[in-house]
């Protein structure tokens, strides 16, 4: 791993001074394009051979 120097504009107004960090990370991890995520094919539902009436067991 590398250390970059970053030059940043941003001043630290807060006490947590989150706007900086924003900065500073938005500069060391500039944000990158993804491809698009296609969907899988969904199969058709099985159908049940015996739909309808369901037999009574007999013993």
């Amino acid at each position: 791993m590398m250390i970059k120097s970053v030059q940043h504009t941003a001043a630290a107004g807060d006490a947590a001074a989150l706007g900086l960090a924003l900065a500073v990370a938005r500069e060391l991890h500039p944000p990158v394009r993804r491809a698009a995520e296609l969907a899988p094919a969904v199969s058709q539902p099985k159908q049940h051979r015996a739909s309808g009436r369901r037999r009574t067991v007999r013993s």
